[in-house]
């Protein structure tokens, strides 16, 4: 029997090398990124890359080959940006192989959005039965 694919809310947090992180740059990989998501039928949300996103210093240096260059150079900085969508879950594969393709983008991070339900509330409001022991 075949599943019902239904879209999924996800954010994914990935970083840009410093060497493309000008205004073009990130421009290019945002459309690359928006359009393979709206290619397999997801849309894309809100994407932040100002403030406290945007360019900063990163945790440990990152050793990454550059396209162009034959030997590993290591980035202590990047562009960070957040980015939110909607997506069949089984399309997610096809993303990360775009993202893994896009050599400007050093790391990255995709996250299901869970939405809590109704169901949270009730189990709060239900009493809870307590127990004593004579």
């Amino acid at each position: 029997m075949r599943e019902r694919q239904r879209p999924r809310e996800y954010e994914i947090v990935f970083v840009v090398s410093t060497l493309v992180a000008n205004d073009e740059g990130i421009a290019a990989v945002l459309e690359r990124l928006r359009q393979t998501i709206e290619h397999h039928g997801g849309e894309v949300g809100a994407i932040n890359h100002a403030a406290p996103w945007g360019r900063r210093k990163l945790a440990y240096p990152i050793r990454e080959y550059v396209s162009g260059e034959a030997s590993r150079r290591n980035f202590t900085e990047g562009f960070y940006v957040l980015m939110n969508f909607k997506l069949d879950a089984a399309k997610v594969i096809e993303l990360e192989r775009t993202i893994k393709l896009t050599d400007t983008i050093l790391r990255y991070l995709i996250t299901v959005i869970e939405q809590k339900g109704g169901s949270a509330t009730a189990d709060a409001a239900e009493p809870v039965a307590e127990t004593s022991e004579a």
